[in-house]
């Protein structure tokens, strides 16, 4: 099948499974955030991810009934003011688990 198709179409072909790999590469990384306890951080190649080697991600599983439901993540600079996101993604993750325990209530 590829051998039959044109150059242009073989790009196309390439930028699918390009953009494929990426995204699972991106899920598996939100996966390991949330099996994580608390705040996860991936500065640049730590994330495993060629799209996101340069940045960073700071994330924190948000739980309902205790169970880890989702992940809240922030992408920036390597450079990021650390300091100030860390607290505002746990805070909010932590904020998020009691509104989603509220609501199940």
């Amino acid at each position: 099948l590829v051998s039959m198709a044109s150059h242009g179409q073989l790009d196309n072909i390439e930028e699918v499974f390009s953009a494929f790999k990426q995204k699972q590469q991106i899920m598996g990384l939100l996966d390991r955030s949330l099996a994580a306890e608390g705040v996860k951080i991936f500065i640049g190649e730590e994330s495993g991810t060629q799209a996101l080697s340069g940045c960073s991600i700071v994330s924190a599983p948000y739980k309902q009934k205790g169970k880890s439901v989702g992940v809240l993540a922030v992408v920036g600079p390597t450079r990021m003011q650390y300091d100030k996101v860390i607290p505002i993604v746990d805070v909010t993750a932590k904020m998020l688990s009691s509104a989603l325990d509220f609501k199940a209530s």
